[in-house]
C-alpha cells in the first residue's frame, strides 16, 4: 500500500538495533501498511533525537496514544482510523465511492486548460449533496471540499471515456441527467466552449442518451 499522511503522538518503547529498548514519543506524520494490512513503518518526528526516524512497527514494544492515554494493541487499526478521519482519508474514500462521477467532472472542470475557482465549487457542490444521499463516510463542507479538489489528479483521456461508458452501463438515469446537467454548467462558466469541452459534452450525449440528438429533457 502507498504510504498515507496522518498525524498522531505517540509514547513507545522501541527496540533499537543493538537490541535494547528505549522510551520515545514520536508524533507520526506518514505510515505504510503491508500487503496484509499490518503497520510495515513509520515516519516520524522523535522528541529524543529531535529529528525525523523511520520506525519499524514490528520492533515497537509498546504503545501509547497520547491523545486519549490509552494502551494502543493495534497499531494498524488505529492508524486506519485515524486516518479515515483525517482529511486526506475523507479524500480518498470520496474518490474511491465517486471515482467515475469524480473522472468526468474534473475532465470537464479541466477541459479548457483552466480549473476555475467557481467550477470547483460547483463540483463541490455536487459531490457534497451526494455525500450525504449516501451517507458515505464523515461529511465535508463545500468550502473544504473546494480547496481540496485542486489535489485530485486529472484523469488521462482513457480514464475519463473508461468512466462515461461505466456510468452509461450503471448509472441512475435520473443522476446522469443531473450530472449531464453539471457538465454543460461547467462548460458555460468560462464564455465559449474552447478545448475538448464540446467534444466531451458530445461523448457524453452519445453514452448516456444515445436515442436523443438534444439535450435530454430536466
Amino acid at each position: 500500500m502507498p504510504p498515507r499522511p496522518i498525524h498522531l503522538d505517540l509514547a513507545i518503547v522501541y527496540r533499537e538495533g543493538d537490541g535494547s529498548c528505549r522510551e520515545r514519543r514520536i508524533t507520526v506524520k506518514q505510515f505504510q501498511l503491508d500487503g496484509e494490512g499490518g503497520a510495515a513503518l513509520l515516519s516520524a518526528h522523535c522528541s529524543l533525537s529531535g529529528a525525523y526516524l523511520a520506525f519499524e512497527a514490528e520492533r515497537i514494544e509498546s504503545c501509547i496514544d497520547l491523545v486519549s492515554g490509552a494502551t494502543v494493541h493495534d497499531l494498524p487499526a488505529l492508524l486506519l482510523e485515524r486516518y479515515a478521519h483525517s482529511r486526506a482519508g475523507r479524500l480518498e474514500a470520496l474518490e474511491r465511492e465517486f471515482a467515475a462521477e469524480l473522472a468526468v467532472l474534473l475532465h470537464l472542470g479541466r477541459a479548457d486548460g483552466l480549473f476555475q475557482q467557481r467550477e470547483k465549487e460547483m463540483i463541490a457542490t455536487y459531490l457534497c449533496r451526494r455525500l450525504s444521499e449516501l451517507e458515505a463516510g464523515p461529511a465535508f463542507s463545500v468550502v473544504e471540499l473546494t480547496s481540496q479538489l485542486r489535489w485530485l489528479q486529472a484523469p488521462t483521456p482513457e480514464q475519463f471515456a473508461a468512466a462515461v461508458e461505466l456510468l452509461a452501463l450503471n448509472g441512475d438515469p435520473d443522476e446522469l441527467r443531473c450530472l449531464y446537467g453539471l457538465c454543460e454548467a461547467l462548460a458555460e462558466v468560462k464564455p465559449g466552449r474552447d478545448g475538448e469541452e464540446q467534444p466531451a459534452l458530445d461523448r457524453l450525449q452519445a453514452c448516456w442518451f444515445p436515442v436523443r440528438s438534444s439535450q435530454p429533457a430536466s
